[in-house]
């Protein structure tokens, strides 16, 4: 019998039965007892892109990950081109628990903030259409340049370029660190008062250009990103400095 858009009504039970082979194997033959796991990545594309059709919403009641391929991402050559506002893990609570275990401590903390501000940005944007970009706070401003920067600076890839086209984990939390405590650190001098946006953006180019270089850095020279947060640091307690001091001379 037909079911949701002529598709049969079984279709739910015969893709849960195809996932369900997902999962911790006892692999058959000799040796006997040899374990491993199957991993099943599908790719489904719904006419128009329209993932309310039954396929896709009969896939997403049973995985527990979704990436989200977006055609506006692609136009812009923004690889891979995977949403990150509709995609999403159930896994996240074990990644994090792995990732600040054997990774880097704390550094959920630190994808928490990035994926936040992500999610700001889509608001913000939407703000900016209505009253430009001059008419909000110099603190949604910064958080608009931060968003940009984890988009073009971690999220982006170049698939043509040795180094940028794979990294381990390692690098990428240590670039996505930089780019927070960057964030966090600007939005200090910013909140108080010291310095306004225009004055932040023209004094932290340079930063923001070695930010933007670092996902260029070999593996085997890890070294050079670690130097490139202590010089962002650096370089913004100096700036903090030299405000402090003018706000004396006053």
């Amino acid at each position: 019998m037909p079911g949701d858009e002529g598709y049969p009504a079984y279709l739910g039970s015969r893709l849960s039965s195809y996932y369900e082979r997902a999962g911790k194997v006892v692999a058959i033959g000799r040796p006997h007892g040899r374990e491993g796991s199957v991993t099943a990545v599908s790719a489904i594309s719904p006419p128009g892109g329209d993932i309310s059709e039954p396929v896709t919403q009969n896939t997403l009641r049973v995985v527990k990950v979704f990436w989200g391929l977006d055609t506006e991402l692609a136009r812009k050559r923004h690889f891979p081109s995977i949403n990150w506002m509709n995609s999403y893990s159930l896994y996240t609570a074990s990644a994090d628990s792995y990732y600040d275990r054997f990774i880097d401590e704390n550094i959920s903390d630190v994808i928490r903030k990035a994926l936040n501000l992500l999610q700001e940005e889509n608001h913000l944007l939407e703000i900016v259409k209505l009253v430009g970009f001059d008419s909000i706070s110099d603190t949604d401003k910064l958080k608009l340049e931060i968003a940009k920067s984890i988009r073009e600076d971690f999220l982006q890839q170049n698939a043509f370029n040795e180094t940028d086209s794979h990294s381990s984990l390692r690098k990428q939390f240590k670039m996505l660190r930089i780019i927070i405590e960057f964030y966090i650190k600007s939005l200090e001098l910013i909140e108080k008062g010291s310095i306004g946006f225009s004055g932040y953006y023209a004094d932290t180019k340079d930063i923001r250009e070695n930010i933007a270089r670092v996902k260029f850095i070999r593996e085997e020279n890890a070294g050079a990103i670690d130097l490139a947060g202590q010089n962002m640091h650096r370089v913004l307690e100096a700036i903090m400095l030299n405000l402090t001091e003018a706000d004396g001379n006053d």
